[in-house]
């Protein structure tokens, strides 16, 4: 074979061999994008979510969360506590987001994602292990608890005009208009507010003043015990926490502690945005509103929002420089902020 006719045929395979890997790079590519995008869609929610469960259950397990309730909303008139219906709403939202990630999320064909969530659907459905009627949620009205909370808010593109890479978005209800249609006498959802299971959750919170005197115990520990499971998972696989405590810090403090003490924890970072959980603004009006202005007075602080029934704040800034540094700094200054309100706070970006 003459060598033009040589030369034409490697042409042809340098060329076949560079098509086929340059398509298997972009669909490598894409495929990447879509699962990062799923992740932060669809896990990450599910990540906040099942923390928030986990220390909703401490707080109840441990008393600190009934003390509170007591303190707060001791006469109630018959009414339901503000506290029993957010700890309603955080239950509903983790029953919503685990529903979505078994549909929709990148982890549906992992065996021990699917597991621990199927077994903890079972544990809070389980009429033979727990006796008590508190927290026992039937699969059906878990998954109806769920899609209250839950809303549809669009679809997500990872190319405009690419056909079937569309993701759906999902945001919940704010705690806020969950409690006011828990209220609501002609709400739609009346009859799923007023059944047994969830009348008994509610009003074994209200009722119970001391650990012990809690409905339900053994099953939350076992849930409990399964979520902490699932979550360690997921955050070994997805190669982050977001369930941190901050050092100095006490999480989950007995309700009898002094009054100085905080359980302040980290629930969610990213370069220039800040979640973090502070109990002393679901516990105090007053303070969350103070600190909220001061907060916004900072230099650096581009937005500030704080949700007071789910005791956390959301903090964007402008990084200028180590997230850990700046992150310290704002922590360090929250703290000043709520134990000593008359101090000059200098800014975070100092």
């Amino acid at each position: 074979m003459d060598p033009v006719s040589l030369l034409s045929i490697f042409s042809a395979v340098v060329a076949a061999v560079w098509t086929a890997w340059t398509w298997r790079e972009q669909h490598k590519e894409l495929r990447t994008l879509q699962r990062d995008q799923a992740a932060a869609l669809y896990v990450n929610p599910f990540l906040l979510a099942g923390h928030q469960m986990e220390r909703q259950i401490g707080r109840l397990l441990n008393g600190r969360e009934l003390a509170l309730n007591r303190r707060e909303h001791g006469d109630r008139d018959g009414k339901v506590s503000g506290a029993a219906v957010e700890a309603l709403w955080t239950f509903a939202g983790f029953f919503a987001w685990m529903t979505v990630n078994l549909r929709y999320g990148p982890y549906t064909r992992d065996p021990k994602v699917i597991g621990l969530i199927a077994t903890i659907m079972r544990t809070f459905d389980d009429r033979e292990r727990f006796g008590d009627r508190a927290f026992r949620f039937s699969v059906p009205e878990q998954e109806s608890l769920g899609q209250i909370v839950l809303r549809r808010v669009g679809h997500t593109s990872l190319h405009a005009g690419e056909s079937g890479s569309a993701l759906t978005e999902f945001a919940l209800v704010p705690a806020v208009d969950f409690e006011r249609d828990f209220r609501d006498a002609h709400s739609p959802k009346a009859s799923l507010y007023r059944c047994r299971a969830v009348r008994t959750t509610v009003e074994t919170i209200d009722r119970a003043a001391r650990p012990e005197q809690l409905d339900g115990r053994a099953r939350l520990a076992a849930v409990r015990q399964l979520l902490r499971q699932l979550l360690d998972h997921l955050e070994h696989v997805e190669g982050f926490s977001i369930g941190v405590t901050l050092e100095g810090t006490v999480a989950d403090a007995p309700a009898d502690a002094p009054a100085g003490v905080a359980s302040m924890r980290i629930l969610h970072r990213m370069k220039g945005r800040l979640r973090l959980g502070i109990p002393e603004v679901r516990a105090n009006g007053d303070v969350a509103h103070r600190l909220a202005a001061q907060i916004r007075a900072w230099e650096g602080v581009e937005d500030v929002s704080i949700n007071v029934m789910a005791g956390s704040v959301a903090i964007r800034y402008r990084p200028t420089g180590r997230d850990d540094e700046v992150e310290g700094r704002i922590v360090a200054d929250i703290e000043k902020a709520i134990h000593r309100p008359r101090a000059r706070l200098r800014s975070i970006t100092r």
